[in-house]
């Protein structure tokens, strides 16, 4: 028996899966390429708008390390709030034009500056943040 065909039919799996991992590389955008893993990285999703994107996301708030609520001091939701987290020790940072709700996940338990810019009014918070530890910020300015 020729033992170079059933090493050929034992590699066909491996072949399959490896081609196909290379074609779900490939269709990764090129911003995702090459860059850290998800898993070392802060993600910071902003919305809320309408009441049933409102709704997950208020449903969300133990899922994520930080749930932030922008608001003006008579309870009106706002948009447009410049949003940036920094983990200073691991020189790590994310920001993005939030509102009305923003959610932030971390990748390990540290302490996070947030900083966020309303109308041309800045507020900073230092928080202790975890994984999935279900913390909210009301941020709130004077229209």
């Amino acid at each position: 028996m020729n033992n170079t065909c059933g090493k050929s039919i034992l590699l066909r799996p491996i072949l399959a899966r490896l081609v196909a991992l290379t074609l779900a590389m490939a269709a990764l955008p090129a911003s995702a390429q090459g860059m850290e893993s998800a898993a070392a990285m802060l993600r910071l999703e902003c919305g809320g708008i309408g009441l049933e994107e409102s709704a997950r996301m208020r449903a969300e708030r133990a899922m994520h390390a930080l749930t932030l609520l922008f608001s003006t001091t008579a309870g009106d939701f706002i948009t447009d709030v410049m949003v940036r987290v920094d983990d200073p020790l691991n020189d790590r940072r994310v920001e993005a034009s939030c509102g009305p709700i923003g959610q932030l996940d971390v990748p390990e338990a540290a302490r996070y500056r947030i900083t966020a810019t309303y109308a041309g009014t800045t507020q900073e918070h230092w928080m202790e943040l975890s994984p999935g530890g279900g913390a909210q910020l009301v941020l709130q300015w004077q229209e």
